[in-house]
């Protein structure tokens, strides 16, 4: 009975940590998006007032950071016994990730970034949206920043519940 409640503990602070970090990167990355740009009247996909460079560094960052403090966070929390993960809690992709993560993070921000903005950049092709205001740019980047932290939370948690390589 005591591993279902571990279970739910560990279910639990996954989804509250992905609700969390979807709101406040949604927020932050919509808001500093718009206070950087709002100055400039049309914003295309490539060239000088572009937001593809924009969107690849805000994945690896956001992707980077978002794994390094979680995978920390949640290795101390199992060191310390705070929260006791199941055996192969977080081992579907250590075939993938390396265990430091040190090493861990930075990987996890190059496949975010190779994996996010592509779709992201191809959705707003379809849509004819090659070409658009900052305000229109900034509602695009919030959303889109958090689903993608809504998608890095769970992996970098798991990833921090992971048992050393043997």
């Amino acid at each position: 009975m005591a591993d279902s409640r571990l279970e739910t503990s560990v279910q639990e602070h996954i989804r509250s940590e992905t609700k969390k970090n979807f709101w406040i990167n949604l927020i932050l990355n919509g808001v500093i998006a718009y206070a950087t740009l709002h100055g400039i009247a049309e914003l295309t996909t490539w060239g000088e007032h572009s937001y593809g460079r924009d969107l690849i560094i805000t994945a690896l960052i956001l992707c980077t950071i978002l794994s390094g403090i979680f995978i920390a966070v949640f290795r101390h929390k199992c060191k310390k016994e705070q929260i006791v993960p199941e055996d192969d809690e977080g081992q579907a992709l250590a075939w993938l990730l390396p265990y430091s993560p040190w090493l861990a993070a930075p990987w996890m921000g190059i496949i975010g970034a190779c994996l996010a903005v592509p779709p992201l950049l191809g959705l707003l092709a379809v849509f004819n949206l090659g070409t658009m205001t900052p305000l229109t740019y900034a509602l695009i980047k919030g959303l889109w920043a958090g689903v993608l932290a809504a998608i890095v939370v769970p992996i970098a948690i798991r990833q921090g519940l992971r048992n050393a390589d043997e």
